[in-house]
């Protein structure tokens, strides 16, 4: 499959769906022996498939783009965490960008522009991080929290949420860019606006961002730091096996 330079192609796994001995082989095949003894030092068996789905994931969706066998890539992280490509060595055009939360693994990837993605479970309880507004959110966001009925708090809370983190793992510095120093403003139920604190050293009209729900409960985020006019595709992918059209609720 080609990546036309105004395209943006996401990719959804469902570990939950799947299963079998000979195709988890194969995955277990891809991946290099760091990459499986990391896995088996997670704790649940559900985590472990999840990990094993995401590295199968990422391998086969940019064997897709390029003419490398899914077992050759190797990965690392810059200084922030960020996971980036080390072997091949290569100029490679193409970004991506990984995220995953219970039941649900998302591979972004574009061309020639920085992207990132990210998944949240809108039906897990946020009443932890409701108790942590301050470290999380900036005032103004917060004051459109507090005037909003409760009914309504929740949803606003993981778009909230899932636009920060995409913003962040794009610029690849994670939390070390403070959530408070950059704003997302809803009208109504709309995205209308995003601003930057001057000491972020960023245009906030160089952005454009998605929002999409997922099966009715998963709430996504998407960031590319590009002005150009992009089309989103996505697709729901099992690795080694098939990648069909995934129809989505852009919000």
């Amino acid at each position: 499959m080609g990546l036309p330079g105004n395209e943006i192609h996401l990719y959804f796994s469902f570990p939950g769906e799947i299963s079998g001995p000979a195709l988890l082989q194969q995955y277990r095949a891809l991946l290099t022996d760091d990459e499986l003894a990391q896995m088996s030092r997670l704790y649940f068996s559900r985590h472990r498939h999840q990990f094993l789905i995401t590295r199968a994931l990422v391998r086969t969706t940019l064997s897709s783009y390029f003419n490398v066998e899914p077992a050759e890539w190797r990965f690392g992280k810059n200084g922030y965490g960020k996971p980036e490509i080390i072997h091949p060595t290569h100029s490679w055009p193409t970004s991506f960008n990984l995220s995953h939360c219970d039941g649900l693994v998302l591979c972004g990837v574009t061309r020639d522009h920085d992207i990132g993605v990210d998944a949240e479970d809108a039906q897990r309880s946020t009443v932890a991080a409701f108790d942590r507004l301050s470290s999380y959110f900036s005032e103004s966001e917060i004051a459109d929290l507090d005037l909003l009925p409760p009914e309504k708090q929740k949803q606003r809370f993981f778009d909230y949420w899932t636009l920060k983190e995409s913003y962040i793992k794009a610029r690849g510095m994670g939390l070390a860019i403070p959530l408070s120093k950059f704003s997302f403003q809803f009208e109504a139920d709309r995205l209308s606006g995003f601003k930057t604190h001057q000491s972020l050293m960023d245009d906030a009209g160089n952005w454009q961002f998605w929002r999409m729900s997922v099966a009715g409960r998963y709430r996504i985020a998407l960031a590319v730091n590009s002005t150009e006019k992009h089309k989103v595709r996505t697709f729901s992918s099992v690795p080694l096996k098939n990648n069909l059209p995934l129809p989505l609720t852009f919000l």
